[in-house]
């Protein structure tokens, strides 16, 4: 049996940089995911600068569009327009980000097996044995679990058992063939003939929101919410589809439908165990608030690949508490003050609609929901400087946000 210096478990953003970059350090690398890629992934597609600046090569191939900030819908229909003057984000369909992703690890040197879905993960003192659903049998010194929020590997290894409650969202996705003029009709900037705003709408869902991303010629519908709060998720989001199809004069081709939970950080109370170590949702690196959870899984890869290489190096597992104080250093304010904001935000219709008025007649707080939004800044910063300014400047209605 071949024995691998690493055996990443998942393909996805977080699970092939772990593999590209762990490959660069000259480690033996393995990577099994249970999909062919490319593979449909429900999710909107969206990522920050921050995140295409983290990746050691170009994506450009794979950007359908760029994109200058959002423009925000209360629950009332009062549009709050965040864009800016330059792109910010880029937009792409999941499948083919994720397939170059996992094609740039190959290209660094990890050995990647598809269509290999891990039923089994078992540890012992010198390593451990990754079972396939085929019957075979992987031996390797560390293993990276970045399998998702049904992590086989944090499951087989005692991380945690589930994601109840409130630990977790639902989400539903549609991707509409509507052409690239109504694209830019619905999305479009004055800045830039290809640039984008993408859409967020509060109020139809309670406890989250919904979307429209822009792609090259499709729009991504899609609608978040807590998995604890609501049971009818898709019945709310069809009846607003309707009614923005109405708005807008559009009859799209439904090109996929599908429909996911994404993790929230908090279940999961450590995400190094033994000899193995968790990244992207199998960690729970999804901002509470936004939802975003691709630029986290990017980072918590490239954070993976040290601490796997001084502990392959020097045989030593407590190496792997090296990656979990840097992702915590980086990350873990973040997930913790999103969870806050999505609590004062989604705590009602009325809260949506009170914070949403604020940042349309306040110069101030518009900027400084941009700024959360796209990342430029910390959340904790930005949520006591966002706080600070209501209470001063609109006691009243912040007030009323706890009441």
């Amino acid at each position: 049996m071949t024995k691998y210096d690493v055996i990443v478990v998942g393909g996805g953003p977080a699970g092939s940089t772990a593999a590209r970059r762990a490959a660069q350090k000259d480690l033996h690398v393995l990577v099994l995911d249970k999909a062919e890629f490319p593979r449909v992934k429900p999710c909107g597609g969206a990522m920050r600068q921050y995140g295409v600046d983290s990746l050691d090569f170009k994506i450009d191939e794979v950007i359908q569009r760029r994109t200058y900030g959002p423009r925000f819908f209360s629950p009332s229909g009062l549009e709050i327009d965040l864009t800016v003057d330059e792109p910010d984000g880029v937009m792409f369909m999941r499948d083919d980000f994720d397939h170059l992703l996992l094609k740039k690890a190959s290209e660094a040197g990890a050995e990647v097996r598809e269509g290999s879905a891990v039923t089994k993960v078992s540890e012992d003192q010198t390593g451990l044995t990754v079972t396939t659903k085929d019957g075979e049998e992987f031996r390797g010194k560390y293993v990276v679990g970045a399998d998702g929020i049904n992590s086989v590997v944090a499951k087989s290894l005692g991380f945690y058992g589930g994601w109840s409650g409130n630990s977790a969202a639902v989400a539903i996705e549609l991707e509409a063939e509507v052409g690239e003029a109504t694209v830019r009709r619905i999305c479009g900037v004055p800045h830039d003939k290809e640039g984008m705003a993408f859409h967020i709408y509060f109020g139809p869902v309670p406890y989250g929101y919904l979307w429209c991303f822009p792609k090259r010629s499709i729009l991504s519908f899609g609608a978040g919410c807590d998995q604890s709060r609501i049971k009818a998720i898709r019945p709310l989001f069809m009846k607003w589809f309707e009614d923005f199809k109405k708005q807008h004069d559009i009859d799209p081709e439904i090109v996929s439908d599908t429909a996911a939970r994404l993790p929230y950080s908090g279940a999961v109370k450590t995400t190094v165990k033994g000899r193995a170590i968790l990244v992207g949702d199998a960690a729970g690196f999804a901002n509470p608030f936004s939802g975003e959870g691709i630029y986290m899984a990017i980072r918590a890869g490239i954070h993976a690949a040290p601490a796997l290489g001084r502990a392959v190096k020097s045989d030593d597992p407590t190496y792997l508490r090296d990656y979990e104080k840097a992702w915590k250093a980086e990350l873990e304010s973040d997930l913790k003050v999103g969870r806050d904001v999505a609590k004062l935000m989604f705590k009602s219709e009325k809260n949506m609609e009170t914070i949403l008025q604020l940042g349309h007649k306040d110069d101030y707080i518009r900027e400084t929901m941009y700024l959360m939004i796209s990342g430029k800044e910390s959340y904790k910063v930005l949520k006591n400087r966002l706080t600070k300014r209501i209470l001063m400047k609109h006691p009243r209605a912040g007030l009323s946000l706890y009441i």
